[in-house]
């Protein structure tokens, strides 16, 4: 969409995810997209399995594309790429949310990880999209 006259992206991001720690330490982030047929285990895998533990990008067999404006590298398995830079970001409000959703998608403690506090809500994420193009 359209906010502060900038074309921008918005992602979320729950609080105990390994991608949080990365945009918090550089708030840049590429978005790309596949084209026409595309290896569907990339999708599968990447979308399940966290970096914290493994290199997807070694696992998959990606190839990194140099960014044009950021610090991100493209992947050019998936060209049609979105640099984008954060330009605001903001911690979901429990109260601000139906009490429904917070039983049903914010458990207490899941796992123990969040000892009795933290409910690992999502932080949303507003992108300036920087540049656009497909990689060739």
């Amino acid at each position: 969409g359209i906010e502060w006259s900038k074309p921008m992206f918005t992602i979320y991001v729950r609080e105990h995810r390994f991608t949080k720690s990365l945009l918090d330490k550089n708030p840049e982030f590429t978005v790309n997209v596949p084209l026409d047929d595309y290896d569907k285990k990339i999708v599968g895998l990447a979308g399940v399995k966290s970096g914290r533990d493994m290199d997807k990008i070694k696992e998959l067999g990606l190839t990194l594309e140099e960014p044009e404006i950021i610090s991100v590298p493209g992947i050019k398995e998936f060209p049609l790429t979105l640099e984008c830079r954060v330009v605001y970001k903001q911690q979901q409000e429990s109260e601000m949310l139906l009490p429904e959703y917070n039983e049903k998608f914010y458990p207490q403690d899941v796992d123990g990880l969040f000892h009795g506090a933290n409910k690992d809500y999502h932080v949303m994420y507003f992108g300036e999209i920087v540049d656009a193009y497909i990689i060739k």
